[in-house]
């Protein structure tokens, strides 16, 4: 027994002694240490392409995000101004019949008639604080996609398509169109065939 524990343990320490005597050369050595460097470079690489990946989507999604906000934002001044400007116009209709009134010189009248504008004032100045833009027309071109033809008159004193009369103001809000303006829009007079 003892002498196969002795060859054993031979055939082991020449083992160990053969892999001690396979020293690298300089060659492998080189070889050995590149492999893990590459393997760590394509993890440095990949990582810092799932980092960039992350950056972006995070900048797309404060994008969407603030795209959103403002959408939301727009839609809603749009659906307050579409609740209230029937009262502006109630309003401007109010200040136009106390400005054309017999009565308008009576000094109960000129004073009604100065607290309806600063009320509409008011409310223009906070149209315009909120960014929202009035669209009145007059002596302009007709723009289907800002303006509602209600009826057209036909002139010689304007070119066809002119708006001649504003009925009532649109209102829009950046690219939103929130209501056309009302309007009445120049024709060519019909030719009469002289007899």
């Amino acid at each position: 027994m003892e002498d196969t524990d002795k060859k054993d343990h031979r055939s082991v320490v020449t083992t160990d002694s053969e892999a001690r005597e396979k020293v690298e050369t300089p060659a492998e050595e080189t070889a050995s240490a590149d492999e893990p460097a590459l393997d760590q470079n394509d993890e440095i690489e990949f990582l810092t392409d799932k980092w960039k990946r992350a950056l972006a989507d995070a900048e797309n999604a404060r994008k969407r995000a603030d795209a959103s906000r403002a959408e939301g934002r727009e839609h809603g001044i749009a659906v307050a101004v579409e609740a209230l400007a029937p009262a502006l116009d109630a309003l401007s209709l109010g200040i136009e019949a106390a400005r054309t009134s017999p009565d308008a010189e009576d000094p109960r009248i000129v004073s009604h008639l100065e607290g309806l504008r600063n009320i509409r004032t008011a409310f223009e100045t906070g149209l315009k604080a909120l960014g929202v833009r009035t669209i009145a027309p007059e002596n302009t071109p007709f723009d289907p996609a800002l303006h509602e033809a209600t009826q057209t008159q036909e002139t010689d004193k304007a070119k066809p398509g002119q708006v001649m009369v504003l009925h009532r103001p649109g209102f829009a809000i950046g690219q939103r169109l929130i209501r056309p303006a009302r309007v009445t829009v120049s024709a060519a007079p019909s030719k009469v065939e002289e007899e």
